[in-house]
């Protein structure tokens, strides 16, 4: 999902990703419950809920069992940071974004690049 609310794949996406990865982990030290930090917020979790099927299918088929419960793992917590009312603004900007991250990088075609 683009800042403009559509879902791109690849390249364009991870970069995207990555932008707002970085920008939500700036937030979440500097001011994690202004406006700011909110928008960002919501767009994480609109990247999760985006890429989440992907990941999963994309897990579920991966050979090693070890990495396959991880990634599953991985998901599972994303989309549950994602459902789950704010708290504690800083750590669930900072979960969201890792989660997106993670999310991305299983479930978009050329994702697998995003670190």
């Amino acid at each position: 999902m683009s800042r403009t609310g559509t879902t791109g794949t690849g390249a364009g996406a991870a970069s995207t990703v990555a932008q707002e990865v970085e920008l939500a982990l700036v937030l979440a030290s500097t001011s994690p419950g202004g406006e700011a930090a909110d928008v960002v917020r919501e767009r994480l979790r609109g990247y999760v809920r985006a890429y989440a099927g992907a990941a999963e299918a994309r897990a579920r088929g991966l050979a090693d069992g070890r990495e396959r419960d991880i990634a599953l793992r991985g998901v599972a917590h994303a989309r549950a940071v994602a459902a789950d009312p704010v708290h504690d603004p800083a750590a669930h900007l900072r979960l969201l974004a890792m989660g997106a991250r993670m999310v991305l990088r299983y479930g978009s075609e050329g994702g697998g690049g995003v670190r």
